[in-house]
């Protein structure tokens, strides 16, 4: 695609677009266009303000807010300055939050107005933190600032190793881990990634449902600006509000976790709706269900589904499975095979490659991966070895090469003795027309070490657990049945839509023995 190669930080882009199509939407949120000219004239202000409140290369920045144009406008003026950017997760806690500022070193903090009692706590407390800016604030000090046309060369030495990103992990085991994301890994993934999602036309509209401070969400905006499309981006998950977006502003390309398309999927039933002009939907963080994905298919019959496997270490998906596969029923649990850039292995515990079919820890190699975990060498030896990403990720490849996962690796259940993969139950379980979702985890047992335990999200008018468990003795071996049924309301999940396993170990193992 033309333009994409010239790119060598991510501040290019904005070049690029205003040289090409100065007048051209680049973002769109709550019915507000940003031209690109218009983020040109605030990202050269915010980059006048930073200087004159000496923040310099290096230096971190974060950023607490909903999806807002002021995202971009922050990651342009980092890109511009060397400086790196610390999204963070708005839905944390206020310990959690001062834990990521406190770890990152964080001079500068810029943030929503529904923040603002977080932020002042935050500035009595003892951090690094020398400046902190309200979004609306932040608007009026740019209205100050002289702006004009961008001379690249002022700002860049053209070395694309340097860190954008420190974006930190859920944080699943201990305290998360802030990965630093390069804008050579960026680079790579628009590249690359484009190449296999698209097509992205410039004269269509890419929606942005995911928060930015994640990786999906903000993988997804890199190809949206990059191709010159008009990004629409959704400040929070409203099912009625994507349709509505989606139909009356032809909405072509969008990515969504499957949690999101099952939301989507029953609204859109609910209304009867059926929308053509969709082109390509993209999901990823967890499997979709057969059920839902047939439903979507009927409400969205012009578009592509297409599965993508990845993660923050990554800069987000590094692989995918073609739409084809998808649409003729096949591989429906499998995310595919490597972007061109990238490769993978299943290895054994003693890090040999195992045979076809054979489930061992994916790891992974790709110009994507992250420059490591900020001031973690410990994890950085545990996690990069060889050049190669220890993606923590059980899975086996089959005889053409399509990957399969299974489940994390700590998330293994060993019963009697025989291992047990709580993603392959979780499968056969989601087949269940009585259930909605699921997730399976393994109970302390007596007998036999642990025990399967399945939560549900049930249809109570169908649900039998007698039935379940009589179909399923089709489906899988008998150890791998759960012993206890255990009917909830929801399911914890973090930021990327994957539910949180250890959360659920904790709070349900007083159902063990």
């Amino acid at each position: 695609m033309e333009g994409i190669t010239k790119f060598n930080k991510v501040h290019d882009i904005l070049d690029f677009h205003v040289n090409k199509n100065p007048d051209g939407v680049a973002v769109s949120i709550d019915n507000a266009d940003h031209k690109n000219t218009d983020i040109l004239s605030k990202v050269l202000s915010l980059v006048e303000f930073l200087k004159e409140n000496e923040i310099k290369s290096g230096d971190r920045i974060a950023f607490l807010a909903k999806n807002s144009s002021e995202f971009i406008e922050v990651m342009y003026a980092s890109s511009l300055l060397e400086l790196v950017m610390v999204p963070i997760n708005f839905r944390l806690a206020y310990e959690e939050v001062k834990f990521i500022i406190k770890d990152s070193g964080s001079k500068l903090i810029i943030f929503g107005e529904e923040f603002k009692e977080l932020v002042e706590k935050l500035n009595s407390d003892k951090t690094d933190l020398q400046l902190s800016v309200e979004i609306s604030e932040l608007g009026k000090l740019l209205k100050s600032k002289s702006s004009g046309a961008l001379d690249v060369s002022l700002y860049s030495n053209k070395d694309a190793n340097t860190p954008l990103f420190q974006m930190y992990t859920s944080g699943t085991t201990g305290n998360p881990k802030g990965a630093l994301i390069s804008q050579k890994g960026i680079m790579s993934l628009i590249t690359n990634g484009m190449d296999k999602l698209g097509p992205f036309d410039p004269n269509a509209v890419n929606l942005v449902c995911m928060p930015l401070f994640h990786i999906a969400g903000s993988a997804w905006l890199f190809f949206g600006l990059a191709s010159g499309s008009k990004n629409i981006l959704l400040v929070d998950i409203d099912p009625e509000k994507i349709l509505d977006i989606i139909e009356n502003f032809n909405v072509a390309t969008t990515l969504m976790v499957p949690a999101v398309i099952q939301m989507v999927v029953v609204a859109a039933e609910k209304n009867s709706k059926v929308l053509k002009n969709v082109k390509n939907i993209v999901f990823g963080a967890s499997p979709m269900a057969v059920d839902t994905l047939k439903r979507a298919q009927k409400i969205f019959p012009n578009s592509n589904f297409t599965h993508v496997y990845g993660m923050t270490e990554t800069t987000g998906m590094f692989m995918s499975l073609d739409p084809s596969e998808l649409k003729a029923n096949r591989r429906l649990e499998s995310c595919g095979k490597c972007f061109s850039n990238s490769e993978i292995k299943i290895v054994d515990a003693d890090n040999n490659e195992v045979p076809t079919n054979t489930i061992g820890e994916i790891i992974c190699r790709t110009d994507q991966i992250m420059d490591g975990y900020f001031n973690r060498e410990r994890a950085n030896n545990e996690a990069i070895k060889d050049g190669w990403f220890y993606t923590g990720d059980a899975g086996y490849l089959d005889e053409e090469g399509y990957l399969f996962i299974r489940d994390r690796i700590k998330d293994l259940i060993i019963t009697g003795g025989e291992n047990v993969y709580p993603a392959e139950v979780e499968n056969a379980l989601m087949l269940q027309p009585s259930i909605i979702d699921c997730a399976v985890i393994g109970v302390s047992d007596p007998k036999w070490g642990e025990a399967v335990l399945a939560l549900v999200i049930v249809n109570n008018d169908n649900f039998s657990e007698i039935e379940v468990r009589s179909s399923l003795r089709s489906q899988l071996a008998g150890f791998k049945l759960p012993k206890t049924f255990h009917v909830v309301d929801s399911l914890p999940r973090n930021a990327g839509g994957k539910i949180t396993k250890h959360v659920l170990r904790e709070k349900y193992a007083y159902l063990g023995k």
